[in-house]
């Protein structure tokens, strides 16, 4: 697939209680991606960069993470929703195409569940219906690692190990990399952040309710994931009705940064598909 090359619109604040920040670039179709834990919006800026001009790309920073506010007292999944729900309503989006990785696919499935009317096609990468109680212990211990002190370099290696695969962990050049980008990120997560959007995901739990989504799915999973397992991911997509899963070998959590070029092709293939 060809890369384009697309302008950066300078990106807003949403004012309110909590600040939302927001982006929106080129014209066309609506497509709306949520990033995940401990990421921002800039995450998803190897996919922008290959998708075909023919979208209209809306970004946003999940409250607690990059550009937009902390809150001061706990919050769910739903309210993250409504963060979404005001970057459509801001942007003068009715309906949109919703992709959402991770713990981005958690917000997708409420918004989806909520406000069917504003979810066109969705696609949820890397996502399961509930988080595990394996996953919130984890996500609790890197919190607290990292409040006791811990090394930024080595707690950032130690997330690699559950976001990529053997055979990319092994290109040292590429952790290395990663790992430097993460360190000068100017808009690093706080733990504040990560500690309220961990909260979060631990109190999510869609099941029994995703048979209100009535968007066309696409339930996308690498099949190396040891975050969220493949199993997890394919029972989701099982809840969903008429839903597509599609599992890649060989790819772990981090779909859409391992395999930018396949991940971008499946997307846009089920977006523009009659």
């Amino acid at each position: 697939m060809t890369t384009h090359e697309r302008r950066t619109h300078k990106g807003e604040k949403l004012p309110g209680e909590v600040a939302i920040y927001c982006e929106s670039r080129g014209e066309g179709a609506p497509l709306l991606l949520i990033a995940g834990l401990g990421t921002d919006s800039s995450n998803w800026n190897g996919v922008i960069a290959r998708l075909p001009k023919q979208y209209r790309i809306l970004t946003l920073d999940n409250r607690g993470a990059g550009r937009s506010s902390i809150p001061g007292k706990p919050y769910s999944v739903i309210e993250m929703a409504e963060d979404v729900l005001r970057v459509l309503d801001h942007f003068k989006v009715g309906r949109a195409h919703v992709l959402g990785h991770s713990l981005g696919g958690f917000i997708a499935q409420e918004l989806a569940i909520r406000y069917p009317e504003r979810v066109d096609r969705l696609v949820l990468s890397s996502t399961a219906a509930v988080s595990s109680g394996r996953n919130n212990e984890l996500f609790l211990k890197f919190y607290r690692d990292l409040a006791q002190g811990g090394d930024l370099e080595a707690w950032l290696r130690e997330w690699t190990r559950w976001l990529f695969s053997p055979s990319v962990l092994s290109r040292e050049s590429f952790v290395a990399a990663l790992v430097k980008r993460g360190i000068r990120d100017r808009y690093r997560q706080q733990l504040p952040g990560f500690k309220g959007q961990i909260d979060a995901v631990a109190s999510f739990d869609a099941r029994g309710r995703l048979g209100g989504i009535k968007a066309r799915t696409l339930v996308l999973e690498g099949g190396e994931d040891v975050l969220i397992l493949p199993e997890e991911a394919e029972a989701l997509s099982k809840m969903i009705p008429g839903s597509v899963y599609r599992c890649i070998p060989a790819v772990a959590h981090s779909i859409h940064m391992e395999e930018r070029e396949v991940f971008v092709n499946i997307v846009h293939g089920f977006l523009a598909a009659e």
